[in-house]
């Protein structure tokens, strides 16, 4: 049931993220995609993978047919307004610090979040992968597309 309740949540937000790209400037940059392009393109993306995990989740929720009881597993709703909380910071440091280092701590406490336990060695791995990720997305959108990421006012 937990499945289906994480499923709608990524319908909802997608079609949320959708409707708030109407509201991005549309600016061309030399390029034939306005810059509202991978933010409508994403949203879309996100409604049709998350349509096909409801489904996938009714259909599971049918043939088993549990009870409709929502669980976490344990420390689930505590990780979950940790990232909320995460998220909330993220948003407001990219108007200070720009897209690259509120990405990279955001990536690393997306990880750490999904980690059962946390070790030292989590941090090191951690680390590495979310600014490998962010390197690579970064360099994605200003390099290959053109694109122009958050700037902040401290940097």
């Amino acid at each position: 049931m937990a499945e289906l309740v994480s499923s709608i949540c990524f319908f909802v937000t997608g079609l949320v993220f959708l409707f708030e790209s109407y509201k991005i400037r549309v600016l061309r940059f030399g390029g034939s995609l306005g810059g509202d392009f991978f933010p409508k393109f994403f949203s879309a993306m996100v409604i049709a993978i998350s349509s096909m995990w409801v489904v996938s989740s009714l259909v599971k929720v049918w043939k088993k047919k549990q009870a409709t009881r929502l669980e976490f597993a344990p420390g689930g709703l505590r990780r979950i307004m940790i990232y909320l909380v995460g998220f909330i910071v993220y948003i407001v440091m990219l108007d200070l610090f720009g897209f690259f280092v509120p990405s990279v701590g955001v990536s690393l406490l997306t990880y750490l979040l999904l980690r059962e336990k946390v070790k030292p060695v989590d941090f090191l791995t951690g680390s590495a992968y979310s600014l490998l990720v962010v390197t690579i997305i970064w360099f994605l959108f200003t390099k290959v597309l053109g694109l122009l990421l958050p700037s902040g006012r401290l940097v």
